[in-house]
């Protein structure tokens, strides 16, 4: 495992009590690093942030160019890829700033939106862990910023198919994001693309939990956060844009989208929950080939027919959620 750190401005930032540690978890993200990390100059704060960039033994150049577009940063070689929450704690393991912003590497983050992230964690003390606005290409208010809390509710929705055929809808589908009624509002869930936690937060709840290799880490965070009485934030004034994932989906990013989420209703809800969770995957492969799905403003990929049929033949391997480790 090699570590190594640059001289410029990120490694000068030598985060006393208020300072700030970004860290970004690459995994063959060539095509984005160098727009990430041109926009993370501009969000953070002069003086006040150190970058951090964990690659999770990326086959391809991403550490190398890493290092070259962001010589000031610690760029660290994890050594294997073990998922996003891996990565994380790596970067966490070297951080020195008491805020921890994680950033994907197809996020670009707005001038001045870390600093907004910042004020709004002081502004709002209890919140231990804050987001920003997801902004859509076009300019408009992307959904993904945010989720609604998972509960047998919403999964029964889901197994009804009740959330397919209303999307958006605040009855019948409850974990889709609301629209906007404040610039700082309490949410259930806050997306790790773009995410502030506390390190008080972090050391209290363990922080992302290993056993997610990717997808239902942010979710399980924070509900266990609002278990110990913090209250999960978004702030419209932090903006930033998420390149990928938002339109469509092929069965494999689906398998491991419904892993972490079996994982999460296991963990939160029950055993119960995950059944539905396998009644309405089955109807919606069962159906996929007389019934198109109808497109909405939810934030959720909307899977193809046969990436349905596939995700119900390969329902044992992501009903058991991700394994404890």
């Amino acid at each position: 495992m090699r570590d190594e750190d640059g001289d410029g401005r990120f490694a000068d930032a030598e985060p006393p009590g208020d300072g700030v540690s970004i860290i970004v978890v690459t995994y063959r993200s060539a095509r984005h690093v160098e727009a990430c990390v041109a926009a993370l100059r501009r969000a953070a704060r002069d003086g006040a942030a150190e970058l951090i960039i964990v690659d999770n033994d990326s086959p391809d150049d991403t550490a190398e160019l890493a290092r070259t577009v962001a010589p000031d940063a610690r760029v660290v070689d994890s050594g294997r890829n073990g998922g996003f929450a891996h990565g994380c704690h790596e970067g966490v393991a070297r951080a020195r700033g008491q805020w921890l912003v994680f950033v994907n590497p197809d996020a670009v983050p707005a001038p001045g939106s870390i600093e907004a992230l910042l004020d709004c964690a002081h502004a709002e003390p209890q919140a231990g862990i804050v987001g920003g606005r997801c902004i859509a290409p076009d300019g408009t208010t992307d959904p993904r910023s945010w989720w609604g809390r998972p509960d047998l509710w919403s999964a029964f929705c889901f197994a009804t198919l009740l959330s397919s055929l209303f999307p958006g809808n605040r009855l019948f589908d409850p974990e889709a994001p609301r629209p906007w009624s404040s610039d700082v509002q309490q949410v259930p869930v806050v997306t790790g693309g773009f995410m502030l936690v506390s390190k008080r937060v972090w050391e209290e709840t363990g922080g992302f939990d290993r056993s997610f290799f990717m997808y239902g880490e942010d979710a399980d965070l924070c509900l266990r956060a609002a278990g110990l009485g913090y209250t999960p934030t978004v702030t419209g004034r932090a903006t930033f844009r998420h390149e990928v994932g938002a339109s469509s989906s092929g069965a494999a990013k689906l398998v491991m989208l419904f892993t972490g989420k079996a994982t999460v209703m296991r963990r939160h809800v029950g055993k119960g929950a995950v059944r539905l969770l396998l009644t309405g995957v089955f109807l919606r492969a069962a159906l996929s080939r007389v019934v198109s799905a109808r497109p909405g403003r939810q934030g959720r990929p909307t899977a193809k027919g046969a990436d349905w049929r596939e995700l119900w033949k390969r329902r044992r391997d992501w009903s058991k959620g991700w394994p404890a480790q």
